[in-house]
């Protein structure tokens, strides 16, 4: 699911033509996940609609955005999703070796969107750099130990 957070805040970034509303869009998702599993969502649709919401809207608003911008993040959130939907499917030792792959992905689009400086603010890509890469790391070191000896 944070693979999924992540990926919708850029969109969501992109969709608004706001780098700085990266960050609030990170608030705004934990928010969202929060109140959804509190109400009884599934917080993961929850983001996948928002997310979609977000796309639909961005690519509405028409020249206002940088609509090349909104389409690489488009792309971006659909193949981490992708990836992690699939890792919430199968079974533990392969679900952590997909959601390792996203997580390494996105602290590779992290660091690509770093030295872009485009779509969120670099501190934001600094930070899901951060959590995604370590996440990912975390996520290999467990599904190692889940081979059998």
């Amino acid at each position: 699911m944070i693979i999924i957070l992540a990926a919708m805040c850029y969109l969501a970034a992109a969709a608004l033509g706001s780098r700085r509303s990266g960050w609030v869009m990170l608030g705004v998702a934990v928010i969202t996940v929060v109140v959804a599993k509190a109400t009884g969502l599934d917080p993961t649709a929850t983001l996948l609609a928002m997310g979609a919401g977000f796309a639909v809207y961005g690519f509405l608003r028409g020249s206002r955005i940088d609509r090349r911008e909104l389409a690489i993040q488009s792309l971006g959130f659909a193949g981490f999703s992708a990836i992690a939907l699939t890792a919430m499917m199968v079974d533990p030792l392969l679900a952590a070796h997909l959601a390792a792959t996203a997580a390494i992905g996105h602290a590779i689009w992290d660091v690509i969107t770093f030295y872009r400086d485009k779509v969120v603010e670099r501190s934001l890509a600094e930070f899901c750099f951060v959590l995604d890469f370590g996440l990912g790391a975390v996520l290999l070191l467990t599904a190692w130990n889940l081979i059998p000896a």
